[in-house]
């Protein structure tokens, strides 16, 4: 009898292995791009669904968007641009189901802003971007609402870019 039990208790403990689901990757490093710019990023499981990183990067951001600032230095006329052109950023990634994630998190960079003179500043913006995808694969808009400071002007800013990709590598 006892032989029978140790049978049956041996010949089910590989298929409860196989059941259990396989430990999600601790480390990510992703590229993150739209139309004009690119962000490298590397983020860390702290969770089981949250990953917590870092991101660098530039280009100019976003083209395929548009940006809404306050006061007049920066009202929006025909021609005029406000991009973002580097950053670095913090953030929390939140796994919320299989094809669907929530990036919140801070950037603080380098804008652009003008018509034929460009000069430019800094920034400071809180971020979400929710994305939808499947394994390497996501994409989603980017909504920032930013504080800009250029020379002797200062201004909120929320930016929208419609489109970004990241390709996320787990490991």
């Amino acid at each position: 009898m006892a032989a029978i039990a140790a049978t049956l208790t041996l010949a089910r403990a590989p298929a409860a292995r196989a059941e259990s689901p396989a430990p999600a990757a601790v480390r990510e490093v992703g590229i993150e791009a739209d139309a004009l710019s690119v962000i490298v990023t590397y983020a860390g499981r702290v969770a089981p669904r949250v990953l917590v990183g870092v991101g660098a990067g530039g280009g100019f951001s976003p083209i395929l968007g548009t940006t809404y600032a306050t006061g007049t230095h920066f009202d929006s006329q025909p021609g005029v641009v406000l991009l973002d052109v580097a950053a670095l950023q913090g953030f929390a990634r939140f796994e919320l189901a299989r094809w669907l994630q929530l990036d919140a998190g801070l950037r603080a960079g380098l804008f652009i802003h003008g018509q034929e003179d460009f000069t430019g500043g800094r920034f400071v913006a809180a971020y979400a971007s929710p994305t939808v995808g499947w394994r390497w694969f996501w994409i989603g808009p980017r909504i920032s609402a930013a504080v800009l400071s250029e020379d002797q002007n200062t201004a909120s800013a929320l930016a929208i870019d419609f489109v970004t990709v990241r390709l996320a590598f787990r490991f």
